[in-house]
């Protein structure tokens, strides 16, 4: 009997020290609750959504969709139509799409901001200009992602909606490219902490 007992002291240490191992540093990407970055998004046909999802499964950070108060039809989204919504709002320098929200409450905690938006002709989408405009990003950092089959995009022409911002070179994903490995392999690459 007492020989069981020997026994059973040091084995229930030693499951307590691996379980103990379970618990390793949770700061690296892909693992542990992330308190300092979040994801916004607007996807018209859901490439972007997918996207962002993955994003915000690997950081385990919350998520935001943003929604336009008149929300987008396939009609509007013709781009070969110059009478259609989308080739309208981009011949108009002053248009801003309204959206349903501007404001989410992970913002102000969040170092990092993802944000996503399909490219329509050659910009990411001006969808996203309203909650940029409408937010104080002093001492924040926008990753910005896009997908397109063609056209990329360019940090510079999204400078102007956040002096305060810290804007991150962003990254493209054609419909082909989005997969954990990819989406993966691109926030690996940031080097960052989440």
């Amino acid at each position: 009997m007492k020989l069981k007992s020997l026994l059973v002291l040091p084995l229930a240490a030693f499951m307590t020290v691996l379980a103990g191992c379970g618990n390793a540093d949770s700061s690296t990407s892909g693992s542990g609750e992330s308190a300092n970055a979040m994801v916004v998004y607007f996807s018209a046909t859901g490439n972007t959504e997918e996207v962002a999802r993955i994003i915000a499964d690997y950081i385990d950070g919350p998520i935001h969709e943003l929604e336009p108060v008149d929300p987008y039809t396939s009609e509007d989204l013709n781009y070969g139509d110059s009478d259609s919504r989308v080739s309208l709002e981009r011949n108009d320098p002053d248009h801003l799409t309204e959206l349903v929200a501007v404001d989410f409450d992970e913002f102000d905690e969040s170092e990092y901001i993802f944000l996503g938006a399909p490219v329509w002709w050659g910009e990411l989408s001006w969808v996203i200009n309203d909650f940029v405009l409408s937010n104080d990003f002093t001492g924040e950092t926008i990753i910005p992602f896009a997908t397109a089959s063609s056209s990329n995009f360019s940090v510079d022409d999204l400078r102007y909606l956040s002096d305060e911002a810290t804007w991150m070179e962003g990254r493209r994903f054609r419909q082909s490219e989005i997969n954990e490995e990819n989406v993966h392999g691109w926030i690996d690459g940031l080097d960052i902490n989440f």
